[in-house]
Parts: C-alpha cells; structure tokens; sequence
C-alpha cells in the first residue's frame, strides 16, 4: 500500500467513526415528534407572535398613523391587540386607524368594544359621534357628544361638534 492509500483510508475510518457518533446521539422519531410538538405548543402563546411588548407596539403603530401608513399601523395595533387582548387604548385607536380609512362600520365596532371597557373616554364618544355624524344618525352623534362633555365639560373638540350638529341639524 502507498501512502496515499493509507491515508485515504485512515480518512475513511475517521469519517465512518463520525457518522456512527452521529447516529447514536439521534433520537426516535416519535421522540422527535413528543419534543417538536411540546416546544411548539410553548410557543403557541401571544408572547411568541412578537418579542415586542404591546405598549413599545403601540408606540410604533402610532407613529406609523403620523407618517399617514394607516395599513402598517393597523396591523401593528393588530398585533398589539392580540398581545394585550381587552385594552381600551389599543381599540380605540384601531378604530381610529380605520376611521382614516373610511371603514366607518369597523371602526364603530372597535369604538363600541373600547367604550365597553372604558366608559369615561371622551374621545371615544368624539370619533363616535363624527361617523354617526357622518352617516346622517344625529340622534346618535349628539348622544355621544353630550357623553363626551358630561366626563369632560371642557372638551373644546366636542363643545363645537355639538354646536355645528345644533345649527345644522
């Protein structure tokens, strides 16, 4: 033999010694199966949707809504939603992001939801208003504009949305 063709086939054990190495740490299957579906099931929690928390994404979202990306901070209220389901903020301004979008219908059900859980926002009651405004439903829009002024007496915004609806209506 040349001492090519040992090497060679010194090279060949060492790679045969590796692979069967490699082959007895591999589990069954079915323990594969067990631990990829126990991890995933960890992992199907809202925490694992997003490493953001849903405060640092409303701040996002919001200023994805100044810079007029009214999709992008829809979803990323979305997202905020889902992390921090039940929030009264989050709501609201989804409502409002879709209120931007002429989704008046969405909207109001994003406002009613928001008022659910926070009766005393005033603004809620404001943005109701303006689509029930909108939408030719006084009855409703000065409903929410009283609403507003009964938790804050001094909201400007809706002491003149009140005014105008008067005058007009």
């Amino acid at each position: 033999m040349t001492i090519f063709q040992l090497l060679m086939l010194g090279a060949s054990a060492f790679f045969a010694y590796k692979i069967y190495e490699h082959i007895q740490k591999l589990k069954d299957p079915q323990e594969n199966n067990d631990l990829e579906q126990s991890s995933q099931d960890s992992q199907r929690t809202a925490e694992a949707f997003s490493t953001f928390d849903s405060s640092s994404l409303i701040d996002k979202a919001d200023d994805e809504l100044q810079n007029g990306n009214l999709d992008k901070a829809l979803a990323i209220y979305s997202e905020a939603n889902i992390k921090e389901p039940k929030n009264s903020e989050t709501l609201f301004k989804m409502g409002y992001a879709l209120g931007l979008q002429q989704r008046d219908e969405e909207a109001l059900e994003y406002y009613k939801e928001a008022l659910e859980l926070d009766k005393n926002n005033p603004f809620t009651h404001l943005e109701m208003a303006r689509i029930y405004k909108k939408d030719a439903e006084y009855a409703s829009a000065r409903t929410h504009l009283n609403a507003a002024l009964e938790i804050d007496s001094e909201f400007t915004q809706a002491k003149d949305e009140l005014e105008i609806l008067n005058k007009e209506h």
